[in-house]
């Protein structure tokens, strides 16, 4: 009788070795969670491609927010979200309007940063020892914001967005696939 211990092992290492068998990298879409209506209290977006998604490692701040409060003569919302996992910098992700009253089913769009009657987005990296790299909106470089849920009994927003931003270098950053699901205080 042959010995077929060689060509058994042989199949073995071919099979372990496989292209197929390599870690298969995650799409960035799949990182982010769901479109919700419910009051999960989710953020995450795209970021030249790239997943964001909150995240904090102190227990005594949160990672997202989001108020809408009536102030100095009109309704003005904030829908904001962090990550601070790197050690060297926090980026963030903010959606406002000044003086802009939301409704379910509106649709903004996201133009010039805190122009009364308006809505506008912000993308920052906020540094340790460094002055922030802020991009903002602008009326040529801009974008979109959907309200897909306004329960103001259950104090509920829900969303979806996206939104290219400038900085003062003349840098653009591309924020896709936005969605958001929170609880808002008032």
């Amino acid at each position: 009788m042959k010995n077929n211990f060689p060509i058994t092992l042989l199949i073995c290492a071919v099979i372990f070795l496989s292209p197929s068998c390599k870690k298969k990298s995650v799409a960035p879409l799949s990182k982010l969670p769901a479109a919700t209506q419910t009051g999960a209290n989710t953020f995450g977006c795209l970021i030249n491609g790239a997943a964001f998604t909150p995240h904090t490692k102190s227990f005594l701040n949160s990672a997202f927010q989001a108020n809408y409060v009536y102030y100095n003569g009109g309704y003005n919302l904030l829908v904001s979200a962090s990550n601070d996992s790197n050690t060297d910098y926090v980026k963030g992700v903010f959606l406002q309007t000044t003086n802009l009253a939301v409704t379910e089913g509106q649709t903004l769009s996201l133009e010039n940063y805190n122009q009364n009657g308006k809505a506008f987005a912000v993308y920052g990296i906020f540094y340790n020892l460094q002055p922030p790299n802020q991009y903002q909106t602008t009326d040529k470089v801009s974008g979109q914001l959907h309200i897909t849920k306004f329960d103001q009994t259950r104090q509920i927003i829900s969303g979806t967005f996206f939104f290219d931003a400038i900085n003062g270098k003349g840098e653009t950053v591309h924020i896709t696939d936005g969605r958001f699901d929170m609880k808002y205080t008032q």
